[in-house]
């Protein structure tokens, strides 16, 4: 004799049982739809037409752009061209320059907050450990 107790459990197991075949529908989708190189080469084999011409008008209008100019920098003082090894000695000296000046604020930084996270971890002990017959 079933009772309402065991209606009630069927119930829950048949709602159960629809929410995962749900879920299982709804993951399934989820995956096609995040899977973007399948959908891009199932859509290449449809529509080949549409992407070689929008490849062949995006290499046109890429070819049209204007060459892009060279920056030169050049010494105020001497007036002469920077090369890359001028620029790069610049740009290292200004960061090392920076890292020095803030390195004593980065440490004194760094040693509190490992200070704090030290205390946060260690444990204090109530009694002496065993096996010492010394004590002082």
């Amino acid at each position: 004799m079933a009772g309402p107790a065991d209606q009630e459990k069927h119930a829950i197991l048949n709602e159960l049982s629809a929410a995962r075949k749900r879920l299982s529908a709804t993951g399934g989708e989820l995956r096609r739809a995040i899977d973007v190189p399948s959908r891009a080469r199932e859509s290449f084999q449809l529509h080949r037409p549409a992407w070689l011409g929008g490849a062949a008008l995006l290499g046109l209008v890429l070819s049209k752009l204007p060459a892009r100019s060279k920056t030169v920098f050049v010494e105020r003082a001497t007036g002469k061209a920077l090369g890359a090894g001028g620029k790069l000695r610049a740009v290292w000296s200004v960061a090392k320059l920076a890292f020095d000046l803030a390195m004593p604020l980065v440490g004194d930084l760094a040693g509190k907050s490992l200070g704090e996270i030290s205390k946060r971890f260690t444990r204090v002990r109530k009694d002496p450990p065993s096996g010492n017959a010394e004590s002082p």
